[in-house]
């Protein structure tokens, strides 16, 4: 049988009293005849109670592109109840503890469990992620942490008592840290992501001709903007340190009896500025597609993104005129509009 060791675990879901009553853990230290994986590290259900919990600052918190999370309070104990016990039987490959333990499991000379109760950074939503990877850095000797980091689960890990203990969770090859015992978050933190991401949208209706057409065609825009410091396309982009991506998103739909074909050119048709100066969009060329169940509506959907100065873009000014290699029943074509007025669009 192992001694008690240095471990941290994570357990979602499978705690009694998750949900309900929170499952109490008492500070007087229980001799025991179980120990607990020498590198224990798992994230627990949100109705384990932390023992002796102090408050951690409103600003401990950190998040990236799949999540956010704030630690919320801290506490440690000398032992594990009976109950948490039972349930990390059920987890033996990330906890050590044999399936039918029972009674409690001490901490042992030195040692101590540390509880980390984690909650929501007001006004974002965070889903679990396979691709956020969470590691303590207890000491300077780094441990994997079991399980998804989300809020209302409880970190538990076996710590040199009073130890340094820092998370390190690491999202689209990016690491950020917070300290668990005083909630100090790390310089490699991304104040971004701990706040609903700037969005905005702009629907609206002209009138124009397709060259070739019998009749005038009612041709409607929709153009989308958000503020994201990372790009998921072409396998992930992190903007440059100061600066973040201005991500927009332009959806065409046209009617007509020919049939059309071509491409649209997005630097041309986009006539873009920001805080009174223009902004070169980023070059693209969607093609024309026939919209899903309709014999005469056409579509373009394409996205754009620019790097921009954080903190410099709050309100768009734009105008889209429809530029590209356009045909109608194999000929080249033109789309022109009656008018294209200047739209307005804020991030919010």
């Amino acid at each position: 049988m192992r001694g008690v060791h240095g471990a941290v675990v994570v357990v979602c879901g499978l705690l009694a009293g998750c949900g309900g009553s929170p499952v109490p853990v008492p500070a007087s230290a229980v001799p025991s005849a179980v120990s607990v994986a020498e590198d224990l590290a798992v994230v627990a259900g949100g109705g384990l109670a932390v023992p002796a919990a102090k408050q951690l600052p409103a600003k401990a918190a950190i998040g990236g592109p799949d999540y956010a999370v704030r630690l919320a309070e801290v506490g440690t104990a000398d032992h594990l109840e009976p109950a948490v016990v039972t349930q990390f039987g059920r987890m033996q490959s990330a906890t050590g503890v044999p399936r039918d333990a029972s009674g409690t499991i001490a901490a042992g000379a030195g040692k101590e469990f540390l509880f980390v109760r984690l909650a929501e950074v007001p006004g974002v939503k965070s889903e679990p992620s396979p691709n956020v990877k969470a590691r303590l850095r207890v000491g300077d000797k780094p441990r994997p942490v079991e399980g998804f980091v989300v809020p209302g689960a409880v970190l538990v890990a076996l710590v040199p008592v009073g130890a340094p203990v820092t998370l390190v969770v690491t999202d689209e090859g990016k690491d950020q840290s917070v300290d668990v015992r005083t909630g100090a978050v790390g310089p490699d933190a991304v104040a971004a992501y701990l706040k609903p991401r700037p969005y905005g949208e702009v629907t609206y209706k002209l009138v124009g001709q397709i060259s070739g057409e019998p009749a005038r065609t009612y041709v409607e825009i929709t153009v989308s903007a958000a503020l994201e410091p990372y790009d998921h396309r072409l396998n992930g982009t992190w903007a440059p340190a100061g600066h973040t991506w201005l991500r927009m998103w332009v959806d065409l739909k046209v009617s007509a009896f020919g049939t059309l074909a071509g491409t649209i050119d997005m630097r041309q048709s986009l006539q873009l500025s920001a805080g009174g100066k223009a902004v070169t969009v980023e070059p693209s060329t969607p093609k024309v597609e026939r919209a899903s169940m309709s014999v005469s509506d056409y579509t373009v959907a394409d996205q754009v993104r620019m790097d921009v100065v954080e903190g410099s873009v709050q309100t768009l000014t734009f105008r889209f005129e429809p530029k590209g290699a356009l045909t109608r029943d194999g000929k080249p074509a033109t789309l022109k509009l009656e008018s294209s007025p200047q739209q307005r669009l804020t991030l919010k």
